[in-house]
């Protein structure tokens, strides 16, 4: 069983806790961005003593930042040769930090609708078994997110809607008590944090029926009932794809 977690956590602080901050993680982020971004193109070989040139740091934070892109698949280290940027094709696409650049960047679009057609095919099924596993404490965390979140869309806060929603959806996959499935909670914090940071149009739209579903979800899992739980899951992630295909095609996002 999984004990609640404080309403004032965010999964974009989480995540971004893993690689910390200053020169090493500011190595990462920029080298991170614009290989997402294209701005170094796959196939291109990068070397350490540029890298410390360009971004002002020792060869030791070049070298641990390559690691954990490596790590990633955006880069290969090649003794002898360089780093050589990889291609989409090897990019791990749930990483946290990789689902965050790609939201910065022209794939956001893609992105969204590729995870959110992922969320489809889980979102309901874990509704179901956290309907069964989730604490009680959880439960009620859900609950209180989800009246958050309606006190903000009354507000037109976006920011604070989509924090308490990354903490909503985080609780209800870890509620399920699958650790394969709860893995995926810093993939989908990081997706909604990116959602909540962007400046584009349409991106802050939310819905009155958005906030209603999120309500009766929360409703049936504190309820304990597993098929409206599964029910409301599905029609939320249902909802909020067909909604972000609508803005996209509106603003050609």
């Amino acid at each position: 069983m999984n004990g609640g977690a404080r309403v004032a956590d965010t999964s974009s602080a989480r995540y971004r806790a893993r690689i910390g901050s200053g020169l090493y993680a500011h190595v990462v982020d920029v080298l991170g961005q614009e290989i997402i971004d294209g701005v170094i193109e796959p196939g291109t070989i990068v070397y350490a003593d540029q890298l410390c040139d360009r971004l002002g740091v020792s060869r030791s934070v070049v070298r641990e930042g390559i690691r954990t892109l490596s790590s990633m698949g955006l880069v290969e280290a090649r003794p002898q040769v360089g780093t050589r940027v990889l291609p989409p094709s090897s990019w791990d696409l749930l990483n946290p930090y990789v689902v965050k650049w790609r939201g910065q960047g022209p794939t956001y679009a893609l992105q969204m609708k590729q995870l959110l057609e992922l969320r489809l095919g889980i979102e309901h099924a874990a509704a179901g078994l956290a309907a069964q596993r989730i604490s009680a404490e959880s439960a009620a965390e859900i609950l209180e997110r989800a009246q958050i979140m309606q006190q903000a869309f009354l507000d037109h806060d976006a920011r604070k809607f989509f924090e308490m929603d990354a903490g909503f959806h985080r609780l209800l996959l870890e509620g399920t008590d699958n650790a394969v499935m709860a893995q995926l909670a810093d993939t989908i914090g990081a997706t909604l944090d990116a959602r909540g940071h962007d400046t584009r149009p349409g991106m802050h739209d939310i819905t009155a029926e958005s906030v209603a579903n999120h309500i009766r979800l929360a409703e049936a899992l504190v309820a304990r009932d597993v098929n409206s739980a599964q029910e409301m899951a599905l029609t939320l992630v249902q909802r909020t794809l067909e909604e972000f295909e609508e803005v996209s095609a509106r603003y050609g996002v």
